[in-house]
């Protein structure tokens, strides 16, 4: 059980987090739509159907929570990124 939890957060969750990050880089509207529409299709369609499949199951989070905890932290991947790059071209003008 522990090892399909592991697996799907690494997998699924990382892997199409990445994606809609490559297509929408510099489109913070666009980025937020599409993390909008794609964690709302896994917290209300997709979990429930992962749940009733037997990967796992969440005994105090509802739908409503994973929605909010998957946006939210798609929007701290986006400003952590943009923290990072804003870092890089700092140190990139100091070392010249």
């Amino acid at each position: 059980m522990v090892f399909d939890a592991l697996a799907f957060i690494l997998g699924p969750f990382f892997t199409i987090n990445l994606w809609v990050f490559h297509f929408t880089y510099k489109k913070f509207s666009l980025y937020a739509f599409l993390n909008l529409i794609i964690d709302f299709i896994f917290a209300y369609l997709l979990n429930p159907l992962f749940q009733k499949l037997g990967h796992y199951k969440l005994k105090k989070y509802t739908p409503t929570t994973i929605f909010i905890i998957f946006y939210l932290l798609s929007l701290i991947n986006y400003a952590f990124q943009k923290l990072f790059e804003k870092r890089k071209i700092l140190e990139s003008h100091f070392h010249q």
